[in-house]
C-alpha cells in the first residue's frame, strides 16, 4: 500500500511520515517495503496521485479537502483528511491505522 501524505508544502507531513515509518519499522506484523510513503505538497498533487493507494492530507488543508478528494474519487484512491489532534502530536500509530481502514474499505467497495 503506498501511501502519499499532503500539505501546503509537504514539510510538516515528512515529519508525520517519518513517525509513521518508525511505527511500521517497530511492528512485528508490518513490512517497511509494504508500505512506501512520500510526502508532497498539495500544488503536485496532480503529478503524484496515480501512483499511489491512499491519499493523507494534513489539517491545514481542510478547506482545499473537498477538491483533494474529488480528484482522488476520479481515480479511485481513498482519502483521510488527519484531524488537528492526531496531526500535532505525530501519531504515526493512529494515522497509519486510519491509512489502512481507508485502503481496506476501498478495496472492498472494489469487489462488490
Amino acid at each position: 500500500m503506498k501511501i502519499l501524505l499532503v500539505c501546503a508544502g509537504g514539510f510538516s507531513t515528512t515529519m508525520m511520515m517519518e513517525s509513521m515509518k518508525k511505527v511500521v519499522k517497530e511492528s512485528k506484523s508490518l513490512d517497511e517495503k509494504d508500505y512506501p510513503m512520500e510526502a508532497i505538497g498539495v500544488d503536485k498533487l496532480e503529478r503524484y496521485i496515480n501512483d499511489y493507494d491512499v491519499i493523507l492530507v494534513g489539517p491545514q488543508l481542510s478547506h482545499k479537502y473537498d477538491f483533494i478528494k474529488g480528484e482522488a474519487d476520479k481515480v479511485n484512491k481513498p482519502t483521510v483528511l488527519l484531524t488537528s489532534d492526531i496531526y500535532g502530536s505525530m501519531d504515526g500509530a493512529t494515522v497509519m491505522k486510519q491509512a489502512l481502514v481507508a485502503y481496506r474499505k476501498n478495496e472492498a467497495l472494489k469487489t462488490q
